[in-house]
């Protein structure tokens, strides 16, 4: 006998109750692998319902696989593999999946491991994290794009719901490039591919120039979230140093005469980890030296516009006459990270080619996101939003400026001075060892983004980055007054945090 009861007074439709209640009775075993159901207008008469709601539910159990059943004969319950239920322990599997993956993503598996790493802080609440270089929630324009979203939407046709050009939303690459040529940069909208952030545009861009087995130069220190990037797709890093002016262009020529270097990337302003901008007779050099060599350069305009003291230096592209330069830029830093809206601008053929291979990988790019940007720039909205942004965070990156020199001894540690941007970078000359200097800094409450992920290898002296990006001034004083008295500590003196 199969037991049904029906509630004709629930929300939930007869023929749902039906099937839920049979499925609770065949995965508990009530009714067995094998076992025939009643004939649907028997079962439907002895339920009140009609032969068609019963039929329906034995249709709906069909699909889930609970039933076998053919034409003019009986439904029996199909017996099922075993189903995996969540618990506390997730079963082995049959395959080992480490064997299986393909060269190159242990590596990146291993970066996202020893960023879950981190210790927890002793108090979450009162610590102050200097580590995320994200966008500070209170100054995202949320209403301002959330009228251009609304707006896009609102205009006739669907064109924003649909597929754009593989290259991107024309309107919006003829903007970027209008922009761009306000910066020096000679471009047009077919010299423009946009991207999924400026982290696809790194991949694109080292799936067209480096295979596995060849060489890329870049700064050391450089960009994290590169090094696992060029090791999942099996490249060769070779690190060049830098020192106070940019990378160090000696090392940087030796290495170009040593080995074919299939690009070398670089970012010239305000640069991840360290803050450094490079001066103009500088990038001219660097410039010089890729051509020379007949080396493609990667220029990461990261931040460009967020330059806060200083003379304002052009671009390296600005000066590519030679066509040998990729110039990738992106709205996460500035914006909202979010919107994963980057770019790359380069010469046709070279853009073309990294189309082609975007249009394999991901098909185009949001075309509504790209949209509802477009309308935001144009309205002036943009340029109001980073004037706002300049003002707030000159003002930060003073205060921690002036809270380093009031704070840390100069024998102590040495940092930088960025131009610009939201990061700074910390080095304790002499035998500090890493590991008791992160404890000591969790202790007085303060978190800090390690300096290992930004080499190749671990560098001879504890250092560590510093971003201001999502801390108001207050909590930028208060974070650095701890940073020094933590630092003081590591040294031998005594320093205790009020």
């Amino acid at each position: 006998m199969v037991l049904v009861t029906l509630d004709p007074q629930d929300a939930v439709p007869i023929y749902l109750q039906i099937v839920a209640q049979l499925r609770a009775q065949i995965d508990c075993g009530t009714l067995e692998a094998g076992g025939i159901l009643p004939p649907t207008r028997r079962f439907a008469e002895r339920l009140g319902v009609s032969r068609s709601t019963v039929y329906r539910a034995y249709e709906e159990l069909w699909a889930l696989g609970y039933l076998d059943g053919r034409p003019g004969s009986y439904s029996r319950v199909r017996e099922r593999p075993r189903t995996a239920l969540p618990g506390p322990a997730m079963p082995d599997s049959l395959l080992d999946w480490r064997e299986l993956s393909a060269p190159g993503v242990d590596a990146t598996l291993g970066a996202i491991h020893s960023q879950r790493s981190e210790p927890e802080v002793r108090d979450a609440a009162s610590t102050i994290n200097f580590s995320p270089l994200d966008m500070d929630p209170e100054l995202i324009p949320v209403d301002d794009f959330r009228r251009s979203v609304g707006a896009v939407l609102r205009a006739p046709g669907t064109a924003v719901l649909r597929y754009c050009a593989h290259a991107g939303y024309l309107p919006l690459r003829e903007y970027l490039a209008q922009r761009l040529r306000r910066h020096g940069v000679a471009a047009n909208a077919d010299q423009v591919v946009v991207t999924n952030g400026s982290q696809q545009g790194l991949d694109l861009i080292i799936r067209l120039l480096a295979g596995p087995g060849t060489s890329v130069a870049v700064e050391e220190p450089t960009y994290a979230l590169l090094l696992p990037l060029l090791r999942l797709h099996q490249v060769r890093i070779v690190p060049v140093p830098m020192n106070a002016a940019g990378v160090d262009l000696g090392i940087l020529e030796d290495c170009f005469k040593k080995s074919r270097i299939a690009f070398f990337y670089t970012m010239p302003n305000f640069q991840n980890p360290t803050g450094i901008t490079t001066a103009q007779p500088h990038r001219e050099a660097l410039l010089a030296l890729c051509e020379a060599y007949r080396v493609p350069l990667v220029e990461d305009g990261f931040e460009e516009e967020m330059k806060y003291f200083g003379k304002v230096s052009l671009p390296i592209k600005s000066m590519d006459e030679r066509n040998i330069a990729l110039y990738a830029g992106t709205f996460s830093k500035v914006l909202m990270p979010g919107l994963r809206i980057g770019w790359i601008v380069a010469h046709r053929d070279c853009i073309d080619r990294l189309v082609a291979i975007k249009r394999f990988s991901d098909l185009s790019s949001s075309t509504l996101t790209q949209a509802a940007v477009l309308d935001f720039c144009q309205r002036g909205l943009y340029d109001h939003h980073l004037q706002r942004m300049f003002r707030v965070y000159r003002r930060r990156m003073g205060v921690a400026l002036r809270a380093l020199r009031e704070h840390v001894a100069s024998e102590d540690a040495v940092y930088t001075e960025p131009a610009g941007g939201y990061l700074l970078w910390v080095r304790l000359p002499g035998p500090v060892a890493a590991g008791e200097l992160y404890e000591r800094l969790r202790a007085h409450g303060v978190v800090v983004s390690p300096g290992e992920p930004y080499f190749t290898e671990p560098p001879r002296e504890a250092c560590f980055r510093l971003s201001i990006s999502t801390l108001n001034e207050q909590q930028i004083a208060e974070g650095i007054r701890r940073l020094g008295a933590a630092i003081a500590a590591v040294r031998g003196r005594c320093a205790h945090v009020a």
